[in-house]
């Protein structure tokens, strides 16, 4: 059982493991630039962690379930075409701007799914995890008759994949973020997610 002292320390190790990763990638991950970062000792990571891998996994799942408690169980998803399409629009904008206002989080979180990191044992355990905590997603797709396990998998990927794909380029200094651009996003990530259901439905 982890207390709450516990978890909070875990916590703040986890938030130095994502500057470290933000500042020089997961090659310049080391327990020694950890530990001075978050102010431990360096033998007390495998006090809290298995290993290093399980610190850094454990850090992305915790950026993870930061995304999904943006998502709510009660939210009602509207009938009308027009209203579900702008629906859909800010269900994205969520994770988009949560990615954006923590421009670090973004780093890591991107950089963890674009590596060797993201195994397909993490992917599974991620999308379990958004079946549980962004039922609105599953229930959109339900909606819209998509039917099978595999282009659900494919829309979660497609749309996080692209959402922290431009994030990492905005942070970056890749792309300046605007209005415009951002709509410009959004509709790219519409267009992905109608092209799937098409493929869905032929």
């Amino acid at each position: 059982m982890i207390t709450g002292s516990e978890a909070e320390s875990r916590a703040l190790m986890m938030n130095a493991a994502v500057r470290i990763v933000a500042q020089y990638g997961f090659e310049g991950f080391t327990t020694k630039k950890w530990a001075l970062e978050a102010g431990v000792a360096e033998g007390s990571l495998y006090y809290h962690f298995k290993s290093k891998s399980d610190l850094l996994n454990e850090t992305f799942f915790m950026i993870d379930q930061e995304i999904t408690a943006l998502y709510a169980d009660d939210e009602v998803i509207p009938e009308d075409p027009e209203e579900l399409s702008a629906f859909v629009e800010t269900l994205w904008g969520r994770c988009y701007h949560y990615l954006l206002g923590n421009p670090e989080k973004a780093l890591f979180y991107h950089r963890f799914r674009t590596s060797p990191r993201y195994t397909e044992e993490i992917q599974r355990m991620q999308l379990e995890e958004y079946g549980t905590k962004m039922k609105v997603v599953f229930e959109l797709m339900q909606r819209l008759n998509v039917k099978s396990m595999s282009i659900e998998k494919l829309l979660c990927c497609f749309i996080m994949d692209t959402t922290t794909s431009f994030a990492y380029r905005v942070v970056t200094g890749g792309i300046t973020h605007s209005a415009k651009t951002e709509k410009e996003v959004a509709c790219f990530v519409l267009q992905g997610m109608r092209s799937l259901f098409n493929s869905e439905r032929s």
